[in-house]
């Protein structure tokens, strides 16, 4: 990138995130506030569907309201700090995928009370990304409880690929005290391999081995029922700014808070969490070129380079507009058309601190 293309795109950022309307490059013509507040949301509306390389909201069978509690409630999501490390790209990056098994048929039973999970892995996701792989299920109360409860989940008997039978397989052993509630169950090892074996079908065989019912005590209840959640690798840098909050009192440039509610635009029937979030703008006025110039920073260093490359008669034509000079990403966790909730992370989507420019 040349630069000229740099500078172009510094000041193309600036034109929505900026004030529109603090120099000439960025004028604003007769647009009123309420205006101006609506086109940088149709902004942010696009840039959220393009980093998440969707051409339009996706249609959802699934309502929303009807997911497990622990996926709604955002139990799932990837722990860390309050705001995720920063990378250099355009799209958002995946964290987890979730997945929701129907409950299916057995090619083989057992001598233990058990049910069938069926489930379809996601193509979209390597082997090397996967770092925990949980299983979820809802244990239903067993009036037969008075110790500890011990779940085997296996992959279950099948056909693979070659036509060979596969017989069943124990791959995690849960002993639980809970009498009704959330069980976990870690899988990690097992996905891995059968993401590297390019097997996408499967089937968990789950019995409780101390259950005195005739079924394995799984719920299926709307709210309840089991799913799956594979976090994947995430790694960048952190980029880090000061902001110069907007008051009442400041007319140099400045962040001024812009809250985005997705109830408000009409897709809290996709998006789970967060229920909006703050992007924030950037206003303000700006000193002269000349003093823009001598600021160190690695966007104003951009400005220098060009600025000290063109001829003297372009120099006037410059004039500095407050704009982000520094950004932090946004957590999506969203229902997408194929009822598979994902968690992504959009880079660029949060105004930390504005300069001129």
């Amino acid at each position: 990138m040349n630069r000229a293309t740099v500078f172009f795109v510094l000041v193309s950022l600036s034109i929505t995130w900026g004030e529109m309307g603090t120099c000439g490059n960025c004028a604003k013509g007769d647009l009123s506030i309420t205006e101006l507040t609506e086109a940088r949301i149709q902004f942010i509306k696009q840039q959220i569907l393009k980093k998440l390389r969707l051409n339009k909201k996706p249609a959802v069978a699934v309502p929303v309201n009807s997911l497990p509690m622990p996926v709604a409630q955002g139990q799932t999501l990837s722990h860390g700090t309050d705001k995720p490390p920063e990378f250099d790209d355009y799209y958002g990056r995946t964290e987890q995928k979730i997945i929701f098994p129907v409950e299916g048929e057995c090619l083989t039973s057992g001598r233990y009370p058990f049910t069938c999970l069926q489930f379809e892995l996601p193509p979209d996701v390597e082997p090397e990304e996967v770092t925990v792989v949980e299983l979820w299920f809802y244990k239903e109360r067993d009036p037969f409880d008075e110790y500890n409860q011990t779940f085997v989940i296996s992959e279950a008997a099948h056909w693979d690929s070659q036509q060979q039978f596969k017989k069943t397989k124990p791959i995690a052993i849960k002993e639980t005290d809970i009498g009704e509630g959330w069980v976990r169950v870690e899988l990690a090892w097992a996905v891995r391999v059968w993401l590297e074996g390019r097997e996408r079908l499967h089937t968990l065989h789950v019995a409780c081995r101390t259950c005195q019912l005739r079924r394995a005590p799984l719920s299926f209840h709307e709210k309840h029922r089991p799913f799956l959640v594979l976090y994947t690798k995430y790694a960048g840098k952190r980029r880090q700014g000061r902001a110069l909050e907007c008051g009442s009192n400041t007319n140099e440039c400045c962040r001024e808070p812009l809250y985005v509610s997705f109830r408000e635009l009409g897709w809290d029937d996709w998006i789970i969490r967060p229920a909006g979030y703050h992007a924030y703008f950037c206003k303000g006025s700006c000193l002269p070129i000349s003093a823009v110039t001598k600021a160190d920073s690695y966007h104003h260093n951009i400005i220098r380079k060009y600025f000290y490359s063109v001829s003297n008669d372009k120099k006037a034509e410059f004039k500095p507009c407050c704009a982000p000079t520094t950004f932090s990403s946004l957590q999506l966790l969203y229902m997408d058309s194929n009822n598979t909730v994902t968690q992504k992370t959009l880079p660029n989507m949060v105004v930390e601190s504005c300069g001129c420019m």
